[in-house]
């Protein structure tokens, strides 16, 4: 963005054989490798990530039948509904109550978790577009992450391999981790880089309305007086206003999180029960709420009558330390039907370290994962009770 308002030609984000990125990242960089054009997907198109963060590239890890690598996504056939096994027997979830419950559909008033279903019917509203789309995160239950480590050698092969074998390994494994470091590096620090640049320029015009227009033109123009009478100004002078200023086609930073990934949220910590300030087309397709009802208020709407508790008290503890998370938890739409969630947060933070920002990744999976990624969240909430 400096490059672009300076008129200096853009440099090369990453040299052609920066060490980390994959083959398809590395000629994506060769080709239109600048910060204006390269895509995030080229970083991240060939990752699976494990529910704890890990990840697994699909370059170096080839299915077969030994070792399938099946995503978490639902592929063309996607549920209108979250179902649990009871043995063999999926059982779909009970629909909550919908939006009635949630006071979302009341503006200005506090969200709540959503309520069971009364005796008055909700209006179904389904999904516009897929809610996973094929290049967005997708992650590997348990199950494949120990074949896959089956096939790579596990500890029942370790005895058998000789010491030559063993060095490569430990080779592979630090060339593995060493990517993973750079590329959820590059993915937060440009998200901190282009908050931090949108608030510095959004102050700059600001200032040169004002030394231009004068001050009371300046307030009339900005928002001051309009926003009395129910009108938008054109700089906002709150987060809540601001997302709809940045949801601006022009503000490439926006749209091209979206491309990345559609299904997320930002909060902001610093206002009473950190509220969205930004939400994305995908999440309102995956919610199936609007914009201006989830604006401004806590996600906790997402909550409902079967949502796991301990899950959302992981989120609760994360938020409350400042650290990342993922779970994967029930979570409801609108209509009160449900989703497998496999939720990440993370926070944004300035050049002083201060958060000022939480980013909520929703990933809608199917039940067969959910269920794998579930049982194992419980058995290591036992051991930790246990200990």
């Amino acid at each position: 963005l400096n490059d672009k308002m300076s008129g200096q030609p853009s440099a090369p984000l990453f040299a052609p054989t920066e060490p980390g990125l994959s083959d398809t990242a590395t000629a994506a960089v060769a080709q239109r490798g600048t910060p204006a054009t390269l895509n995030l997907d080229d970083i991240f198109g060939d990752v699976l990530f494990t529910p704890e963060g890990d990840t697994v590239f699909m370059s170096e890890v080839q299915a077969s039948p030994d070792a399938p690598v099946i995503n978490s996504g639902e592929g063309d056939k996607v549920a209108d509904h979250a179902s649990r096994f009871d043995g063999d027997k999926s059982v779909p979830v009970a629909n909550a109550g919908g939006i009635p419950t949630t006071q979302l559909d009341q503006p200005g008033k506090p969200s709540l978790i959503m309520g069971p279903a009364g005796s008055t019917p909700v209006e179904r509203v389904p999904y516009k577009q897929t809610p996973q789309q094929r290049h967005h995160l997708q992650y590997a239950a348990p199950e494949q992450i120990a074949a896959m480590k089956k096939r790579r050698g596990g500890k029942g092969s370790e005895r058998k391999m000789s010491e030559q074998q063993k060095v490569e390994r430990r080779e592979r494994n630090r060339e593995h981790a060493k990517r993973s470091r750079i590329r959820k590096k590059f993915l937060l620090e440009s998200l901190q880089q282009s908050v931090s640049l949108l608030k510095e320029e959004n102050e700059k015009l600001r200032q040169s309305i004002r030394s231009h227009l004068g001050a009371a033109e300046a307030d009339e123009l900005l928002g001051t007086s309009l926003s009395k009478s129910g009108e938008a100004g054109l700089i906002a002078n709150s987060s809540v206003d601001a997302n709809k200023v940045l949801d601006d086609p022009d503000f490439s930073f926006i749209k091209a999180l979206q491309t990345a990934q559609q299904n997320f949220v930002v909060t902001d910590p610093s206002l009473p029960d950190n509220p969205i300030v930004y939400a994305t087309q995908g999440f309102l397709n995956l919610t199936g709420y609007t914009l201006d009802q989830v604006l401004g208020r806590n996600c906790r709407f997402l909550q409902g009558p079967e949502t796991d508790p301990k899950a959302v008290e992981k989120i609760r503890k994360s938020i409350e330390e400042g650290t990342d998370m993922s779970v994967c938890l029930l979570n409801y739409r609108v209509d009160g039907t449900t989703f497998w969630n496999q939720f990440f947060i993370a926070a944004l933070r300035d050049a002083s370290g201060n958060i000022t920002n939480y980013v909520g990744v929703q990933c809608k999976v199917s039940d067969q994962y959910a269920a794998n990624v579930c049982k194992k969240q419980e058995e290591e909430a036992e051991e930790v009770e246990a200990s």
